[in-house]
């Protein structure tokens, strides 16, 4: 067994050194092999989870993102703010990716159930209006809008990571309606996304609370939409 001056074992002079190539970084390890250990800290998803759903909490409780601070975050994660800017270089970027947190519970659609393109863009719709009601993810989307005068790159990212991936979805029901021959060959996909989407929105930020959005809304708005642009 290989031991050092003071009797005991590499392992037991020095934490980090174990068997390999290279030198430990332990004076008492002198000469004695071992293995170089990588520089920086091992990352930890728990406290990068805890960071990103510190911002959610904040936002979620009505304060601004001009407002919102590294130092808030860190408090609220339990987590040193060296730990915060390891992750992330500033606030903007610590946002956005909380804030696409938010949208990642919009399952992708199965396009070999077999069921209608009106049935698929229901779901899709009933999907949004789900995690636009909880009060966080409302309150998060209406922080991020606020801010889009002072931080407009902040709102830009914000659609890059959060909306445009959700909105390929729809997207990709459509394409998929059209290629099934349920749809007209010739609509415009993107007026037909923003025709579908754009009243959910419209009336949940402006819904009265004793008055909210029925679950019959979507299924009535489809329908609608269908006399239009289903094909003939």
């Amino acid at each position: 067994m290989t031991m050092i001056r003071d009797g005991r074992r590499p392992e037991e002079a020095h934490p980090g050194h174990v068997g390999g190539e290279g030198a430990c970084p332990d004076p008492a390890c002198a000469g004695q092999p071992g293995r170089r250990r990588k520089p920086g800290r091992p990352r930890s998803e728990a406290a990068e989870r805890a960071i990103l759903d510190a911002v959610l909490g904040l936002l979620g409780e009505g304060v601004s993102y001009g407002a919102l601070s590294m130092e808030q975050v860190a408090a609220r994660a339990g987590v040193g703010k060296a730990t915060v800017y390891r992750r992330w270089p500033n606030k903007e970027s610590l946002v956005v990716d909380a804030v696409s947190l938010l949208w990642q519970e919009c399952p992708a659609p199965d396009l070999s159930d077999g069921r209608s393109t009106a049935d698929r863009i229901v779901e899709y719709l009933d999907n949004m209006i789900d995690i636009m009601r909880t009060d966080r993810a409302g309150l998060v989307f209406t922080s991020v809008m606020a801010a889009s005068v002072m931080h407009p790159e902040l709102v830009k990212r914000y659609h890059e990571v959060a909306i445009e991936p959700r909105r390929e979805l729809l997207r990709a029901i459509l394409r998929h309606g059209v290629a099934a021959g349920e749809l007209r060959a010739d609509i415009d996909v993107e007026l037909t996304l923003r025709m579908l989407s754009s009243p959910i929105v419209l009336t949940m930020k402006t819904e009265h609370p004793a008055e909210p959005l029925g679950p019959e809304f979507p299924r009535a708005l489809v329908d609608a939409l269908m006399r239009g642009i289903a094909a003939r």
